[in-house]
């Protein structure tokens, strides 16, 4: 079970519209720079989590993180400087054996299945939180109920897009 990795801490990176909205037809439905650079500072140097129709949206892996991608495809052609793994168990695995290079902050970035199978033991979420109506968005993030989570962190955009950076921390009980 996922929970067996508590010296891990898991970080959901994501950024959704109205109604949760975090994709269309295998890609972001918006361009916001400004959340580009608030995904590069929160990624920086920590392996990072995700699908493979995720890592193919991005097209490469990115520098200064370890990439870890989950597929069932055994045939699937592995870029260069990406790991590949056939469950979200066995990428968290891999982040524990590796936290003495890559630390134990481990960045879940998508997409919708991997966010949702993680999402019950997630410890801090990173949301964007996008002022945009996608009416043919495909791909939604879980809902955040009241009294899971707290706000520990918010912040405003400032560029054109609007959108309202915050993070969670998970409540213990």
């Amino acid at each position: 079970m996922l929970n067996n990795f508590r010296d891990l801490t898991l970080s959901h990176v994501v950024a959704a519209g109205h109604r949760r909205v975090i994709g269309r037809k295998g890609g972001l439905p918006w361009h916001i720079p400004e959340d580009f650079k608030i995904f590069k500072q929160v990624t920086m140097g920590k392996p990072m989590i995700m699908g493979r129709k995720t890592f193919e949206s991005i097209g490469k892996a990115l520098p200064g993180r370890l990439s870890i991608v989950i597929t069932r495809d055994p045939t699937w052609p592995c870029p260069s400087g990406v790991k590949v793994v056939q469950s979200v168990q066995e990428a968290i695995g891999l982040c524990d054996q590796l936290k003495a290079q890559w630390g134990s902050e481990v960045c879940i970035i998508g997409g919708g299945q991997i966010f949702a199978e993680t999402f019950p033991c997630v410890d801090k979420i990173y949301y964007t939180d996008v002022d945009l109506e996608i009416t043919d968005g495909d791909t939604f993030y879980p809902e955040l109920k009241s009294g899971d989570f707290t706000v520990v962190h918010e912040q405003p955009s400032t560029g054109t897009q609007s959108f309202v950076w915050r993070i969670y921390s998970r409540l213990r009980s």
